[in-house]
């Protein structure tokens, strides 16, 4: 977690959030990426997605509900779900983990 914290740092250096405020960010998002992807540890190869994803929520934390603003030329709209546009790259570690056996909640077929 202290790896993706100053990541997250690097990706954001002038947010006013305290550091209590981050980690309790990076944790809901990597607690949601490992409801979706079946397990209780967050794997390596998802922590630039999980500060990517952290990154997006502290954006939007002073625009909660927002999905759509205009004004003069300038125009905010949210997702609904930050995971979403990682929904490729989940998909794609699960069909790989289910293809290598790495996983006990694959049926098969014979």
């Amino acid at each position: 977690m202290d790896d993706m914290l100053d990541r997250l740092r690097i990706r954001l250096p002038d947010t006013p959030l305290p550091e209590e405020a981050l980690r309790e960010y990076l944790s809901t998002v990597s607690d949601r990426l490992c409801l979706r992807l079946g397990v209780e540890i967050l794997p390596a190869l998802f922590s630039s997605i999980c500060v990517d994803a952290t990154v997006k929520m502290v954006r939007r934390t002073h625009y909660e509900g927002i999905s759509s603003e205009g004004v003069a030329n300038i125009s905010t709209s949210f997702v609904d779900d930050i995971l979403a546009e990682y929904a490729q790259e989940i998909g794609d570690w699960k069909s790989g983990q289910a293809a290598s056996g790495n996983t006990s909640k694959v049926v098969r077929f014979l």
